[in-house]
């Protein structure tokens, strides 16, 4: 059985680029009630970037995830000993080097840690809800993606009268 898939990877940039935009073209976005409309030309000029680049993007993909996982095995291992060496982290303290009155504050810090966690159980953040906040602002505002997705970069002008295949 053939998939459309097979039958796209067989094409050339530029029939990619009209396919996609084609396919874009059929979500109707529900604030608009319209067709959403990419013009052919932006997705020829991402097809053709060099493939460095994307790799460089898998690279740092696949570091965040490695480190990642490690960090949530320890984690997952010893919960108390993962807190302490992230508030001895976050507070520029080296254990072996910490003097009696920062192990105490180290152990107390932790019980009340433990004790925002059991009690806040899924809503506990380690982080600061400052940087929560901001994370949460940055995930959800269209004006911050669109900047940063094009900080530095030169927007090209595209003929906004593309035909769309069926």
């Amino acid at each position: 059985m053939i998939k459309q898939y097979d039958e796209f990877t067989k094409m050339k940039v530029k029939d990619m680029s009209k396919a996609i935009s084609d396919m874009t073209f059929t979500y109707i976005d529900p604030e608009t009630n319209k067709p959403t409309k990419v013009p052919a030309g932006h997705y020829e000029k991402i097809l053709n970037q060099v493939q460095e680049q994307h790799l460089s993007e898998i690279a740092r993909i696949s570091l965040l995830n490695t480190m990642y996982v490690q960090l949530k095995a320890i984690r997952d291992e010893d919960p108390k000993y993962f807190r302490q060496a992230m508030v001895c982290l976050d507070m520029g303290l080296k254990p072996s080097e910490m003097r009696v009155n920062e192990r105490i504050a180290l152990s107390v810090t932790n019980e009340m840690l433990d004790d925002l966690s059991k009690d806040k159980k899924k809503d506990f953040h380690l982080l600061d809800s400052q940087i929560i906040n901001y994370f949460e602002n940055a995930k959800n505002d269209s004006e911050i993606q669109v900047s940063f997705m094009t900080d530095g970069i030169e927007q090209d002008e595209y003929d906004e009268e593309d035909e769309y295949e069926f």
